[in-house]
């Protein structure tokens, strides 16, 4: 498991929570992939003692794996349980759920819908699976909770989370978001098509085609609940320019056939976010280039914590409330989150079982950052 880039600026003087995993569920987990019955994938995501420490660099906020090892002090004071303030068990590589499970817990209105759910615990559903788990984890009555069963749900809807591989972040957040939305749908006697989901989350965003030849435009709206920013393999870039990029307009790679001509001409196509914007942004820095090399990204974003104007009008701005963070490269790594709880002031850095309080927000901002979640301003 490995702890998060500049850890040396995030410690505060107040001791973290370190409790201890289920032996015997790591014990069996170890045994199934020695049996080879379950993926191996990252084993030090599997809370081993031993961990890769990343060392920060306090002068351009980069940070980079060294590879000395240090032990985890196993006896350390417990902070005070506090409602929000609960750990997630890991139960094989399941870091990138606890991660984003985390993200979404401290978005005040998703977390005050699931606290308000009457729901059967006979209900087989990922929404019961969800509010339960959010139910437990701001009940102030536990410090940390095994979260196998939002993973048994989530996997029936999405069976790529079946086994016990390392998985990616924001494809869980994103799945598990589908799987709310889809069965408030099934459910909805009113046949409404928005959700708690879509009054939170849906960005919609309109594509122009234009025909070169005759100017001829199509355009096509989509639904999202995110914005997927790629960029290249670069040293530092902004957030603003990288969503400036994922708008401009662009010529099309290849020929594009015109309804109007009623033949293959060029074209240029533009992206235009919606008006109105959703409460809450999340942001996927696409580090991950799932290519024949499958590289990781290291780019350095730098993006508000404060702020965000995303359109450049005054009605647009918006506050960071959590972030996704990835140490590593696509074959192995540990995913944590810094959270603000609940939307306050206070953030701190959940990693699994271990929660510290955070007092210098610069770090916030760092090169391991993956999946931003914005908070519009009231």
């Amino acid at each position: 498991m490995d702890t998060d880039p500049k850890q040396s600026s995030c410690n505060s003087s107040i001791p973290t929570v370190m409790l201890p995993v289920d032996s015997l569920l790591l014990i069996f987990i170890r045994y199934l992939q020695l049996m080879k019955f379950i993926p191996w994938s990252s084993p030090i995501s599997i809370c081993d003692q031993s961990i890769e420490i990343p060392e920060y660099n306090e002068i351009d906020g980069s940070s980079q794996i060294i590879s000395k090892r240090k032990k985890f002090k196993k006896k350390q004071q417990k902070l005070s349980i506090e409602p929000g303030l609960c750990g997630l068990t890991n139960i094989g590589n399941t870091c990138f759920m606890n991660s984003a499970i985390q993200c979404l817990s401290n978005i005040p209105q998703l977390t005050k819908w699931a606290k308000k759910q009457q729901l059967s615990n006979h209900e087989q559903t990922v929404t019961q699976a969800y509010t339960s788990l959010i139910k437990s984890i701001w009940s102030g009555k536990n410090s940390y909770i095994s979260p196998h069963d939002i993973k048994k749900r989530v996997s029936q809807h999405a069976p790529i989370f079946c086994d016990y591989a390392q998985k990616d972040s924001h494809e869980f957040m994103n799945s598990l978001l589908n799987a709310l939305h889809s069965e408030f749908i099934e459910n909805d006697s009113s046949k409404e098509q928005s959700s708690i989901v879509t009054n939170l989350f849906c960005i919609q965003t309109q594509s122009r085609v234009t025909c070169l030849h005759c100017g001829m435009c199509d355009s096509l709206e989509e639904i999202t609940y995110c914005l997927p920013l790629p960029f290249e393999n670069e040293s530092t870039v902004t957030l603003r320019r990288l969503l400036n990029d994922f708008l401009k307009e662009e010529l099309l790679d290849g020929p594009y056939y015109c309804s109007n001509c009623q033949d293959l001409r060029s074209a240029k196509q533009k992206t235009n976010l919606c008006q109105p914007l959703p409460p809450v942004i999340i942001v996927q820095l696409k580090r991950f280039t799932f290519d024949e090399t499958n590289d990781k990204l290291n780019t350095f974003v730098e993006y508000p914590i404060v702020d965000w104007n995303v359109d450049d009008s005054n009605n647009s701005l918006y506050d960071l409330v959590a972030v996704s963070m990835h140490v590593g490269n696509l074959q192995g790594g540990h995913y944590t989150t810094y959270a603000r709880l609940n939307g306050l002031d206070q953030w701190y850095h959940f990693n699994d079982l271990n929660i510290e309080p955070v007092h210098n927000t610069h770090c916030l901002v760092n090169r391991n950052a993956y999946v931003l979640v914005y908070l519009k301003k009231n």
